[in-house]
């Protein structure tokens, strides 16, 4: 196969192409990560069915589920502290659609965790640790323990 100017200026273009849509891909999913449901087969505790456990690990959590618009309902949890959500459903007109956790009490601080609200029915549980430089945050959709 030969290589001529022409053939090697195409295979440029597209190569950088490629480069810049993957670029732009990583940098989209980074600026906003909203990690994926993970659904437990554990029921949500008794009396807590459909509702948001948000449990702060050695710092303070900040959580706040938010609507499309990103406009919601913000809680600052103390450390070793568990917070129940009755809220996680939204309340008349208002629908959260993601639950984003910060670390600190800054409303402001970046987000570190997302998570997808889960469906009608179904409560979360989200377990905070590690540090407030480095913190971690694990969410599992819960079932209804109803037929």
């Amino acid at each position: 196969m030969d290589f001529t100017a022409r053939r090697i200026g195409v295979i440029s273009v597209a190569a950088g192409a490629a480069v810049v849509a993957i670029g732009a891909t990583v940098i989209a999913t980074a600026a906003d990560p909203v990690a994926p449901e993970v659904v437990s087969a554990t029921p949500a505790e008794a009396g807590h069915e459909g509702q948001g456990k948000y449990t702060a690990g050695d710092y303070v959590l900040t959580v706040h589920e938010l609507n499309a618009d990103g406009e919601g309902m913000g809680t600052t949890i103390g450390p070793h502290t568990a917070y129940y959500s009755k809220v996680l459903h939204g309340t008349g007109s208002w629908q959260p659609t993601v639950i984003k956790f910060a670390a600190g009490r800054d409303s402001d601080a970046p987000t570190v965790f997302a998570y997808p609200v889960p469906g009608p029915g179904q409560g979360v549980d989200c377990v905070a640790s590690g540090t407030e430089a480095a913190p971690q945050v694990r969410c599992e959709t819960k079932v209804s323990s109803r037929p």
